[in-house]
């Protein structure tokens, strides 16, 4: 079988699986990059010289950790299928992954987006309750685009979510709830049953990215505001302020611990408050 076709039967055992579109597309790109010089050659010439050649790239080491990922996981389909008998990938240690801390809110900044909100008329009240929502609950752009009013739990103050993890049911607090029951009541006019809407059709998650942008840059915080920003900035915050880590992993869906660990982004001066507060010399009466 050619390595083209053998990409395919992956991509359809991945479908049936139930795998989402996006995965399968990330599948698809990644595999016909990586391998494109070889897609007619034959699946048994997929040895450690042709990985090693396919991940030879000048690209940032997360991004080649994630094209390793995807070739890994062909190459171990390709060794469960009995297409292949020997794992190109043995003895080949994964690429290093570097996370830098990106950037979170400070309350100073949420309020400058709070003010930059109410400063303009036109949808004041969609954006304040998107707004909320998105630092209430680090629900990603694409998920708040799915939303629908039908997935607003109004006497619980929760919300069910299709998120990248699957379904689940997300909380929010009470000032969310307030401003969400002034967006639907006396600002959503439209018979579409999505939550957020403009014009009578819904927000998509790219429009949702660029509004965060504009919203940043008129808020005096410069051009790297986004959605993920939300995100981050709500996972810091709930740990700065004592959630426990697990109950956090579950309020962001996240599948491992180790994801979640991704977005917390806590400074020096919280860990030194958290040094005095928890630290072995807690408590102790030091000598004059």
């Amino acid at each position: 079988m050619k390595i083209e076709q053998a990409i395919e039967a992956f991509l359809l055992d991945h479908k049936s699986r139930g795998s989402r579109a996006r995965t399968v597309y990330w599948h698809t790109t990644t595999l016909n990059l990586l391998l494109r010089p070889v897609l007619n050659d034959d699946v048994t010439t997929l040895t450690v010289f042709v990985v090693n050649q396919a991940l030879d790239r000048e690209v940032k080491p997360n991004t080649l950790a994630n094209y390793e990922r995807s070739l890994r996981a062909f190459t171990n389909w390709l060794l469960g299928v009995d297409l292949i008998q020997r794992d190109p990938f043995k003895g080949k240690r994964r690429v290093k992954q570097v996370f830098e801390a990106k950037r979170t809110l400070t309350h100073a900044e949420i309020q400058a987006l709070f003010r930059a909100v109410k400063a303009v008329k036109l949808q004041q009240p969609r954006n304040m309750a998107l707004l909320a929502l998105f630092l209430d609950t680090g629900l990603r752009a694409a998920e708040v685009a799915r939303l629908r009013m039908a997935d607003v739990n109004w006497d619980t103050g929760t919300l069910r979510v299709d998120g990248k993890t699957g379904p689940g049911t997300v909380a929010f607090g009470r000032h969310t709830l307030r401003l969400l029951r002034r967006y639907v009541t006396h600002a959503r006019k439209t018979t579409d049953p999505h939550l957020f809407v403009f014009d009578g059709k819904p927000l998509t998650s790219a429009s949702l990215s660029r509004w965060a942008k504009r919203l940043g840059q008129r808020a005096g915080l410069g051009d790297d505001i986004g959605c993920h920003t939300f995100r981050r900035t709500f996972a810091t915050m709930c740990v700065a302020n004592g959630m426990d880590f697990f109950a956090l992993q579950r309020a962001m869906r996240h599948a491992t611990p180790a994801m979640t660990q991704r977005y917390v982004n806590l400074d020096v001066s919280h860990v030194r408050r958290q040094i005095d507060r928890a630290g072995p010399l807690a408590g102790v009466v030091m000598p004059d």
